[in-house]
């Protein structure tokens, strides 16, 4: 949650920014989609980190994403902005892959969805908390502090981590033992690590500006986000304990069913009290993608292979939200303020149908030669001699 609180500041607040500069949206999305290409690059050196360095890397990833935060403002330049947004990148991986981790590791399985839906509703409770906090803020001065005060929090997490997070021994994966990632298997998990990703990057940069122009004050935008949110913290446990008894799979699903009705209803420029209502059912649908997905995940991978698999899970998520800020700013540079929901329909209808697609048409060679008997006068194979078989 302490760390969520400085993403809360530091994703609209850096929006806002920018935008005050006078950057247009596609400058802003693409500053948005660097933090998240930031964690991808890093996640893959995570595993090694956790291994060798223990508690302490996860410490000061906390402190680094704190640092980050607070010296936004002294970026300068656009140079500058975007390092700063790499830096918060790299080290929100080295923070979040090892808790990830240790959620699922702690999780017993009739219990892993509601494990995941806890962690979700700490990271939400944070961005709420910082949402609300930080558009709040609306001169330059009060903007700095802002910063100030979310860098400041999340190295208080740091030390958190350091003196009281319980960090068991790390159980190191035999290279020949892995299992893989078979991303046609895991479709799902994956692919929702992707449009949730998409989903988030795209309108914790841009939606702060759309309800800026539908007329809201600066103040008002962060309030009606920052009360979003907290729709979204009360869903989280809910939906988690009924996807344990109901199917992870199923309730996802679901949830992929009520996000696409509530985006395709925000096209049409809905007033005040409709769009809030829409934009509740989406991100309290679409932020239950990421711990569901996770969940299921968490179910096919032993406790040595967890880090592998919570970095690529993670990876997939931040390719989707560096994609989706920067494609979503271009789109809306071009077809108006509407068209980022159009866009973000997209990313949420391609992942069920895909898994439609993979399911019913995959490998249909292989499921033919399955279904044929094997004759009964067949004769036998003969068995390779010893020396040949010693020496495969």
């Amino acid at each position: 949650m302490l760390w969520a609180f400085s993403f809360g500041v530091g994703a609209p607040l850096a929006s806002v920014w920018l935008h005050k500069a006078g950057y247009n949206d596609k400058i802003v999305g693409l500053n948005t989609g660097v933090y998240y290409l930031g964690i991808a690059l890093a996640a893959a050196a995570v595993p090694w980190m956790m291994r060798h360095w223990g508690r302490n890397g996860l410490a000061a990833g906390m402190v680094l994403s704190g640092l980050s935060v607070a010296c936004f403002p002294l970026g300068g330049s656009l140079c500058g902005y975007f390092v700063l947004r790499l830096l918060n990148g790299l080290s929100g991986a080295m923070s979040l892959i090892p808790l990830e981790t240790l959620v699922n590791r702690n999780a017993p399985p009739e219990q892993r969805a509601r494990n995941f839906g806890f962690y979700a509703f700490s990271i939400v409770l944070g961005i709420a908390l910082g949402n609300g906090f930080g558009m709040a803020m609306e001169s330059p001065t009060a903007a700095c502090a802002a910063f100030a005060v979310g860098g400041l929090v999340t190295c208080l997490a740091g030390a958190v981590v350091l003196r009281w997070l319980d960090w068991p021994a790390v159980v190191k994966e035999n290279r020949h033992e892995r299992i893989p990632l078979d991303f046609r298997r895991n479709f799902l998990s994956f692919g929702s690590a992707w449009s949730q990703g998409f989903l988030e990057g795209a309108m914790m940069a841009l939606l702060p500006l759309y309800l800026l122009a539908r007329g809201l004050s600066q103040t008002g935008a962060g309030v009606l986000m920052a009360v979003t949110l907290i729709g979204v913290i009360i869903f989280q446990v809910p939906v988690a304990w009924l996807a344990d008894r109901l199917g992870r799979s199923m309730v996802l699903l679901g949830c992929y069913a009520v996000t696409m009705g509530a985006l395709g209803a925000l096209c049409f420029g809905l007033g005040l009290f409709s769009m809030s209502v829409c934009l509740f059912l989406a991100a309290a649908c679409s932020s239950a993608f990421y711990p569901l997905g996770l969940a299921i995940l968490g179910e096919r991978f032993s406790i040595p292979g967890l880090p592998r698999a919570s970095a690529c899970f993670l990876a997939t998520n931040c390719i989707g939200s560096v994609i989706g800020p920067s494609l979503t700013g271009v789109v809306q540079d071009h077809f108006g303020w509407q068209a980022m929901f159009l866009a973000a329909i997209g990313a949420v209808v391609v992942i069920p149908v895909a898994c439609v697609v993979l399911r019913f048409h995959g490998h249909p060679r292989s499921s033919a030669l399955a279904r044929e008997p094997i004759p009964e006068t067949a004769e036998p194979v003969p068995e390779a001699p010893v020396a040949y078989r010693k020496a495969a």
